[in-house]
Protein backbone atom coordinates (compact mmCIF):
# COMPACT_ATOMS: atom_id res chain seq x y z
CA UNK A 1 0.00 0.00 0.00
CA UNK A 2 1.32 3.51 -1.24
CA UNK A 3 2.23 5.81 1.82
CA UNK A 4 0.58 8.27 -0.32
CA UNK A 5 -2.22 9.24 -3.00
CA UNK A 6 -2.80 11.54 -5.22
CA UNK A 7 -6.23 13.92 -5.43
CA UNK A 8 -7.33 15.73 -8.72
CA UNK A 9 -9.13 18.87 -7.78
CA UNK A 10 -10.85 20.88 -10.79
CA UNK A 11 -10.88 24.46 -10.51
CA UNK A 12 -10.36 27.56 -12.57
CA UNK A 13 -7.07 29.01 -13.77
CA UNK A 14 -8.04 32.01 -10.96
CA UNK A 15 -8.82 29.39 -8.15
CA UNK A 16 -5.27 27.58 -8.99
CA UNK A 17 -3.34 31.16 -8.98
CA UNK A 18 -5.18 32.26 -6.09
CA UNK A 19 -4.16 29.20 -4.18
CA UNK A 20 -0.80 29.10 -5.48
CA UNK A 21 -0.33 32.95 -4.38
CA UNK A 22 -1.26 31.63 -1.28
CA UNK A 23 0.66 29.05 -0.46
CA UNK A 24 3.76 31.03 -1.60
CA UNK A 25 3.08 33.83 1.03
CA UNK A 26 2.75 30.79 3.28
CA UNK A 27 5.81 29.71 2.05
CA UNK A 28 4.73 26.71 1.34
CA UNK A 29 4.25 24.22 -1.57
CA UNK A 30 0.58 24.26 -2.87
CA UNK A 31 -0.18 20.73 -1.79
CA UNK A 32 1.61 21.26 1.87
CA UNK A 33 -0.87 24.62 1.86
CA UNK A 34 -3.95 22.19 1.42
CA UNK A 35 -2.98 20.03 3.86
CA UNK A 36 -2.08 22.23 6.54
CA UNK A 37 -5.70 23.61 5.29
CA UNK A 38 -7.21 20.33 6.24
CA UNK A 39 -5.82 19.57 9.50
CA UNK A 40 -6.74 23.48 10.60
CA UNK A 41 -10.34 22.50 9.62
CA UNK A 42 -9.99 19.18 11.85
CA UNK A 43 -8.51 21.21 14.71
CA UNK A 44 -11.66 23.74 14.08
CA UNK A 45 -14.30 20.53 14.31
CA UNK A 46 -12.71 20.01 17.82
CA UNK A 47 -12.08 23.60 18.90
CA UNK A 48 -14.92 22.61 21.78
CA UNK A 49 -12.98 19.75 23.08
CA UNK A 50 -9.51 21.84 23.20
CA UNK A 51 -10.78 25.02 24.28
CA UNK A 52 -12.48 22.34 27.63
CA UNK A 53 -9.12 20.74 27.63
CA UNK A 54 -7.68 23.99 27.97
CA UNK A 55 -10.00 25.25 30.78
CA UNK A 56 -9.40 22.03 32.98
CA UNK A 57 -5.73 22.78 32.77
CA UNK A 58 -5.77 26.29 33.76
CA UNK A 59 -7.81 25.49 36.70
CA UNK A 60 -5.51 23.01 37.58
CA UNK A 61 -2.31 25.19 37.12
CA UNK A 62 -2.41 26.59 40.94
CA UNK A 63 -2.36 23.43 42.47
CA UNK A 64 0.05 21.82 40.12
CA UNK A 65 2.26 25.06 40.82
CA UNK A 66 1.88 24.76 44.84
CA UNK A 67 2.64 20.93 44.28
CA UNK A 68 5.91 22.07 42.38
CA UNK A 69 6.65 24.41 44.95
CA UNK A 70 6.59 21.99 47.81
CA UNK A 71 8.35 19.18 46.04
CA UNK A 72 11.32 21.63 45.44
CA UNK A 73 11.02 23.02 49.08
CA UNK A 74 11.60 19.44 50.33
CA UNK A 75 14.02 18.46 47.61
CA UNK A 76 16.10 21.90 48.87
CA UNK A 77 15.80 20.66 52.75
CA UNK A 78 16.60 16.93 51.98
CA UNK A 79 19.66 18.35 49.90
CA UNK A 80 20.74 20.32 53.26
CA UNK A 81 20.56 17.35 55.09
CA UNK A 82 22.40 15.42 53.22
CA UNK A 83 24.82 17.81 52.96
CA UNK A 84 24.96 18.15 56.61
CA UNK A 85 25.62 14.61 57.24
CA UNK A 86 28.62 14.73 54.66
CA UNK A 87 30.32 17.42 56.15
CA UNK A 88 33.39 16.63 58.14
Amino acid sequence: MAATARLVVLMTPEEKRRLERRAKSAGVSTAEFVRRRITDDDLAEHRQEVESLLDALSAAEPGILARLDAALAETEALTAALRERRAP
